[in-house]
């Protein structure tokens, strides 16, 4: 599209609160952003006059941490997350499986029994009183657990003499030794998941149609994926047919780091919408199940430190490997035992250099580990919406030691490169929803104090953890992130100013329209011209 967007309230930069007018897209690129509808019209006698009446214009907004093809592929499966008692939980799913063919798979995601009104950890008899003979597996709301039902863990051949496989753990009676049906961390379940059935091609088509639809409404035009190996086959699939519709950054599990070294395949490979961005690595489990990786112990335990995924040694040998082949590391870490793990493990591989090392979600940090991530040069991969959601589990499992989570602007302070995300579908796809909690650090709506107020951000820097951060994080800032001549004409248009309508009401801004690529890819009813 060639086009003229004037009469708008442009932030070009993010960063600073300095806007413009007016954005000229021609093709697929920005060409000018400016205040002088005259000159521009003189300059571009043949372009479309848009009329923003007012909206704001920044760039598009790209989410650095998600699992967008499985939330794509699930978007069917029975989704439990704000379920307020275990016995709606069952209700939900009985009601799920009621719709479904015999033999099925029942799949779902989103229970907490934090978040209930009384503590449960469900079990495999209690899912097959409604599953029946359906084999099922439901991921917890943080995917570092999952329920299954006795027909799932006969079929992976897991009972009373399957030992816990190193860094996974199978919750067991105490009694009898066998299985309950929860299992803990991707070794712990991955004899399940594995044999689950995809779903069918034109499913497949058709979850990825109803996702993008839903990105698009909310000013998404990239995103960094931390997905399987079936993703990058599907990604690839959709770009060789110029479908893709996003600025993807792909993540490959660790265990193709081999695979990856032998085909020559680095970091940066691809073009300018489908990306190889290095390997991901586990190295801890999650707050919700308490088996994030701690220095001390969780409240109300003596002995319980988390569970470690990979140790130092291994993570050292992957980081270092990796690097010495040109692949960056996307690294799992949640814990202050994992953070410090991983931060030693990078300086041993050599820090960031020239690659783009990453940290992911890095919710607990102890003070004396700041310098050092500083000195490394790696990136803070963080997910805001995490802190609203998880204040009241960080205060009943780490206490006082929960002032040293979420800290995001103490980690900007420290000129610590930060980069955002949603980890969807553990948290909604909603980059406004991250802005409104990295500015407020507080729930939508939510009316009291703020959850150690001092590591709120300001708007611009919130919207440059969507933006520019994401841009640097991809090895993209040289053509990405802002919107100055030369860079993607991909741009997000809000109804709304969230510059300077009232931060306590951030998550009410609304989209009126996204543009990837310079062609508009979502429209709302109200917007000018709309196609």
């Amino acid at each position: 599209m060639n086009a003229i967007l004037y009469n708008g309230q442009v932030y070009p930069q993010v960063r600073t609160n300095r806007r413009s007018t007016l954005v000229v897209v021609t093709g697929g690129a920005i060409s000018f952003v400016g205040d002088d509808l005259t000159s521009a019209k003189q300059r571009f006698p043949r372009h479309r006059l848009i009329d923003l009446e007012g909206r704001t214009v920044i760039p598009g907004l790209v989410d650095s941490h998600t699992h967008f093809y499985f939330w794509a592929i699930t978007l069917d499966a029975v989704h439990i997350d704000g379920t307020v008692d275990f016995d709606q939980v069952i209700k939900k799913i009985a009601t799920y499986c009621a719709g479904r063919r015999a033999g099925e798979w029942i799949i779902g995601d989103g229970w907490s029994p934090d978040r209930w009104t009384t503590y449960h950890l469900p079990t495999a008899a209690e899912l097959d009183r409604v599953t029946g003979n359906r084999p099922a597996a439901l991921f917890s709301k943080d995917e570092h657990m999952v329920w299954v039902n006795s027909r799932a863990l006969e079929l992976a051949g897991i009972d009373d003499k399957y030992p816990d496989p190193p860094g996974g753990v199978i919750d067991r009676d105490p009694v009898t030794h066998r299985p309950t049906g929860i299992l803990r961390e991707i070794p712990g379940y991955f004899p399940v998941v594995k044999l689950i059935s995809r779903p069918r091609v034109d499913q497949t088509a058709r979850f990825w149609d109803e996702a993008a639809r839903i990105a698009y409404s909310r000013g998404v035009t990239g995103f960094h994926s931390v997905d399987g190996p079936d993703a990058w086959e599907f990604f690839r699939s959709l770009n060789e047919r110029g479908k893709i519709g996003f600025r993807v950054h792909y993540y490959y599990p660790a265990d193709r780091l081999d695979d990856l070294i032998e085909r020559g395949i680095t970091s940066g490979m691809g073009d300018d919408t489908l990306r190889v961005g290095g390997i991901k690595v586990f190295t801890d489990g999650s707050l919700g199940a308490q088996s994030a990786l701690m220095k001390q112990p969780y409240r109300g335990s003596e002995n319980n430190f988390g569970v470690e995924v990979s140790s130092l040694p291994v993570l050292t040998e992957i980081i270092g490997k990796a690097s010495r082949h040109g692949l960056a590391c996307a690294v799992h870490a949640i814990g202050d035992r994992a953070v410090a793990n991983v931060i030693t493990a990078y300086e041993k591989a050599g820090g960031g250099g020239q690659l783009r090392h990453r940290i992911e979600h890095l919710q607990l940090i102890s003070s004396g580990d700041i310098p050092r991530l500083k000195k490394t040069g790696v990136i803070a991969s963080m997910q805001p919406t995490h802190c609203p959601s998880d204040r009241k589990l960080v205060a009943a499992y780490w206490g006082a030691r929960g002032r040293q989570a979420y800290i995001f602007g103490t980690l900007l302070r420290r000129g610590i490169p930060v980069t955002f995300g949603s980890d969807v579908p553990i948290e909604p796809l909603d980059p406004l929803a991250g802005i409104h909690a990295a500015v407020n650090r507080n729930g939508q709506g939510e009316r009291g104090g703020r959850f150690y107020q001092e590591e709120c951000l300001t708007v611009a820097q919130a919207t440059a953890g969507f933006t520019t951060g994401p841009a640097y994080a991809s090895g993209r800032e040289a053509f990405s992130g802002r919107l100055l001549p030369g860079y993607q004409a991909d741009i997000t248009i809000f109804n709304d100013n969230i510059y300077t309508m009232p931060p306590s009401r951030i998550y009410a801004a609304t989209v009126a329209a996204t543009m990837f690529d310079g062609r508009f890819v979502y429209q709302d009813s109200a917007f000018p011209n709309a196609e």
